[in-house]
């Protein structure tokens, strides 16, 4: 009696050419495989979906009381309440621009101290030590003696935040300027390139991705900060209403603005993250 072997249509299908090529097993992953960005975007609302049903949970068994932990529901209505009338859009702008003028009042004079430092041996030796050692005390810390010196108005949020966003700038153009590549100024040197010309040619383009690094930096310490200075005193701001929502006890406010600090606070890393990929790829590409 001889042996008959049966094969099944999948095994028909799949012929030994298929399998040595791969195509049996291909159309199979082919149907559903997603694109990369799917992917991503799959994963990254993993944990807030999961957080907010932890939230809801947490409120339909009562594990705190109302008052004090709200429902995700009532969040999201006064979230739209405070979006209608104008009073969340206007109290970000206003804490927008005073980062912005912070940033850019102590990140320039960062970037002008971390070149002078990098480029000069002598302010290097005997200035730099003093101005680490002051800026290394927190920015809080300075706070009393801002408060005497500028008031309680605008210019003690626009200070601190200054102060903060003074030494991410600093040390960023410093270790740019420590860390290039030494082939850059032998190059330089050979094409006989003016100081001036040396550094905007050579010196800039090559410190560049690690001032934008420091940028990065100094712009989520200066958020924090700012939102700390407004909560202590201030009549305007994305902190100011967090502490009105809190005296008040309407936690529903607070919530609504906590959630939307850290939204701005992701969305302006990740367009800052955007930009210095883009302005910086050929430094990825250099480095392949």
């Amino acid at each position: 009696m001889s042996d008959v072997t049966f094969k099944t249509a999948g095994s028909i299908a799949a012929t030994p050419f298929d399998r040595a090529t791969g195509k049996a097993s291909s159309y199979p992953a082919a149907a559903f495989r997603l694109p990369r960005w799917a992917k991503l975007f799959l994963l990254g609302i993993v944990p807030p979906i999961a957080l907010l049903a932890l939230w809801s949970y947490a409120v339909h068994q009562e594990w705190l009381a109302e008052q004090i932990l709200p429902d995700p529901r009532l969040v999201y209505e006064t979230t739209l309440d405070l979006l209608v009338t104008g009073q969340l859009p206007a109290e970000l702008l206003v804490s927008l621009g005073r980062v912005a003028a912070g940033l850019a009042l102590g990140g320039g004079l960062g970037l002008l101290f971390g070149l002078g430092f990098g480029l000069f041996r002598t302010l290097d030796i005997y200035v730099a030590p003093t101005v680490r050692a002051i800026c290394l005390v927190p920015s809080l810390g300075w706070l009393p003696f801002f408060m005497l010196v500028f008031g309680i108005g605008e210019g003690l949020k626009i200070v601190l935040i200054a102060k903060t966003c003074f030494l991410p700038l600093m040390v960023g153009a410093y270790e740019g300027i420590r860390n290039r590549p030494r082939k850059y100024d032998d190059v330089s040197r050979a094409l006989e390139f003016s100081w001036f010309a040396r550094v905007r040619l050579v010196v800039w383009p090559s410190i560049l991705p690690s001032i934008l690094t420091g940028v990065r930096q100094a712009m989520s310490r200066g958020w924090k900060v700012l939102i700390l200075v407004e909560m202590i005193s201030s009549a305007a701001g994305l902190g100011y209403l967090m502490m009105w929502g809190r005296k008040a006890f309407q936690l529903d406010v607070v919530f609504a603005t906590m959630i939307v600090i850290g939204l701005v606070g992701w969305a302006l890393d990740h367009a800052l993250t955007r930009f210095q990929h883009r302005t910086t790829l050929w430094s990825f590409k250099a480095a392949v």
